[in-house]
């Protein structure tokens, strides 16, 4: 850049004031007024201003860039850049020699297994199962008698009560011989079949006329009860060390929960046996609890409890029923611990959190918490203890 002419600043700065001499030519003092000289006295402090910033301007061209801006800045930008491609270019083509140290900060380190202690305890014992509302077995209708429908007394499809005449049956009697043997004629006898429930008639097409045999099934009554039935399978049923007599059922937005009395466990047979169904439970739903068939319920058992007994974690026994096993450390010669020691237990009650042990252990004794070769407890990280697993 060209050298400014000190000069060329001087001949602006008389141009300017020679311009506003021109614009604003001075007065007598005479005719000078306050108003006007105050407005000079502005004008003049303008122009002192626009003076300094011309001088300031030509001063800063005159001084260039400086070192600053020439060579400093420069050289530091060309520095970050071949510092980011050395690095690029290193990471590349030459990788780190060291291989990384593994990840498991404890490898090689030896811990004991977690261990729990037998102690004392309460345990309140109750199944809980998905059921369903179910109708109550239709009642078949069977003939008494083999003859020949005479009439039909109700159609199907209507209420009827326990004892009501549904149809009669005419029943021929073969002739029998007077006293000089002559065959007289045959005898007809009329019986009533009645209902066997109180219900709906139920596949009742019974027409006068037809025959019906001994024992047949002539139709069947639907009664209004209703039942709740529910698979068992063997878990549950080892939990249940007694039969309860009633069960608590919850039916989602229905009405409150009732007592379900009459509990039934029907085990499977024939064929369903065969083909591995579990057992069936029943209990009748009250009179006066309005339910409509295929509704889903909660039947909750209450299968027993026990207060101040000995106590163990199921994750810290092999089986959850009669019988079961623990594993008690042992320590080798070497101090090193050894294989553990399988206890044999006798248990009574389980609520599948902690099981109650009869036999095999004493209060305070140690075994381990989990059973060696059982899953482990750690895998999950929503469902592992954090205490034992230290998440």
């Amino acid at each position: 850049m060209a050298p400014v002419n000190d000069n060329a600043s001087e001949q602006g700065a008389d141009a300017l004031f020679d311009s506003a001499e021109q614009q604003f030519p001075p007065a007598s003092h005479a005719e000078r007024s306050p108003r006007a000289a105050r407005r000079q006295a502005r004008n003049q402090q303008r122009l002192e201003v626009l003076e300094r910033k011309q001088l300031q301007r030509s001063e800063r061209a005159a001084r260039g860039p400086g070192a600053w801006r020439t060579w400093v800045l420069p050289v530091l930008k060309l520095g970050v850049a071949a510092a980011i491609a050395i690095a690029l270019v290193k990471l590349a083509f030459f990788p780190a020699v060291d291989e990384a140290v593994a990840e498991d900060p404890m490898a090689g380190a030896m811990f004991d297994e977690p261990m729990v202690v037998v102690e004392r305890g309460e345990i309140e014992n109750s199944v809980a199962i998905d059921g369903t509302i179910v109708p109550v077995a239709a009642v078949p209708i069977r003939s008494t008698q083999t003859g020949t429908v005479a009439r039909v007394f109700i159609d199907d499809g209507l209420e009827v009560a326990q004892g009501d005449v549904l149809y009669t049956v005419r029943v021929e009697a073969p002739p029998e011989p007077d006293e000089e043997g002559v065959m007289g004629e045959p005898t007809f006898a009329i019986w009533n079949m009645r209902a066997p429930a109180a219900g709906t008639l139920t596949d009742f097409t019974l027409l006068a006329g037809q025959s019906v045999d001994l024992g047949g099934e002539t139709g069947a009554v639907q009664p209004p009860q209703h039942l709740v039935q529910a698979a068992v399978g063997a878990t549950e049923q080892y939990r249940l060390s007694s039969k309860p007599e009633s069960a608590t059922v919850t039916i989602d937005s229905g009405p409150a929960p009732f007592e379900c009395g009459g509990v039934a466990i029907d085990q499977p047979t024939g064929e369903e046996a065969a083909a591995g169904s579990t057992a069936t439970l029943t209990c009748a739903v009250p009179d006066g609890v309005r339910v409509f068939v295929g509704l889903s319920a909660k039947v909750e058992l209450a299968a027993g409890s026990a207060a101040d007994v000995l106590v163990l974690p199921t994750t810290a026994v092999l089986g959850s029923a009669d019988v079961g096993i623990a594993y008690r450390p042992t320590m080798g010669a070497d101090g090193m611990p050894g294989e553990p020691e399988e206890v044999r237990l006798e248990l009574a009650i389980s609520d599948g959190t902690v099981v109650e042990v009869r036999g095999g252990l004493a209060e305070g004794d140690e075994v381990l918490q989990f059973v060696p070769g059982a899953a482990d407890p750690c895998a999950d990280p929503e469902t592992a203890d954090p205490m034992l697993c230290g998440y």
